[in-house]
């Protein structure tokens, strides 16, 4: 039973945490983004999205010419 209660404990944490999280972002202008490689969670293949640098945010799918550019760093 103490295993129950910790993991729901955790969970609301998590949940409070998230919620915070979307909020800081939601508020956040992402004036200053950059292209990088973005787990979907589901597997281990990246994705490239422009993503913000403040708040971390994934943001838009960047064009193909964009990614050429990117990768020519």
């Amino acid at each position: 039973m103490e295993n129950k209660q910790k993991l729901r404990q955790l969970v609301s944490q998590k949940d409070k945490i998230a919620k915070e999280i979307q909020e800081i972002q939601k508020e956040c202008s992402h004036d200053d983004q950059h292209i990088k490689f973005v787990s979907d969670g589901n597997s281990s293949v990246g994705r490239t999205r422009w993503v913000c640098k403040t708040c971390d945010k994934v943001l838009t799918i960047p064009t193909n010419k964009e990614i050429e550019e990117w990768m020519k760093k």
